[in-house]
């Protein structure tokens, strides 16, 4: 009896080993392939400005439940002032792909000049990079900036003692980012 049940469980431990050694053979052996995991479903803005003095960027969007920009959907990003080139990346909620933006150049009054060099937009498998020229054609900016596309430079101005300096998407912008609607 005692041979038995001591064959037995031989028997079992060697027939659980087995299966565990064909199972990772199987494993090894055939040619799996591993899906990259779904890059973040956030849709991420990150602007290559030099901005001279500590200020805030304000991005307002749009997306198919608002058909206005307020205060609800926005993201503000405090800078800090800086003569050199600074990248500052700015995430817009998760699963949010906006229908239109509106870029925000300061809420501090500032006179001096910030200068765009550029922009890239991306949201998991979608990217959009815009340097001053290609920006101007996607954005307008409103009275309270002149632009200079050639060099990227956005003089921020008053206007009858108020201040407000932004660029709103212009109509091709939002049917480039309905093409890509997620």
């Amino acid at each position: 009896m005692k041979k038995s049940v001591l064959l037995l469980v031989i028997c079992l431990s060697i027939s659980i080993t087995s299966c565990g050694d064909k199972e990772k053979k199987a494993n090894t052996d055939t040619n799996q392939t591993i899906e990259e995991p779904k890059q973040e479903s956030v849709f991420k803005i990150n602007l290559n400005i030099v901005i001279p003095n500590d200020d805030d960027i304000e991005i307002y969007y749009l997306d198919y439940n608002k058909q206005k920009y307020s205060n609800k959907a926005r993201v503000i990003k405090t800078v800090k002032g800086d003569l050199k080139s600074q990248d500052i990346e700015i995430l817009l909620p998760k699963e949010i792909f906006p229908t239109s933006l509106r870029f925000d150049f300061g809420k501090n009054n500032s006179l001096e000049n910030v200068i765009f060099n550029g922009v890239t937009m991306t949201y998991e498998d979608f990217e959009l990079k815009l340097n001053p020229q290609e920006f101007y054609s996607f954005f307008i900016p409103n009275n309270y900036i002149k632009y200079t596309k050639e060099t990227g430079v956005i003089e921020r101005k008053m206007v009858d003692g108020k201040y407000d300096p932004y660029f709103n998407s212009k109509p091709i912008f939002k049917k480039r980012l309905e093409l890509e609607a997620r």
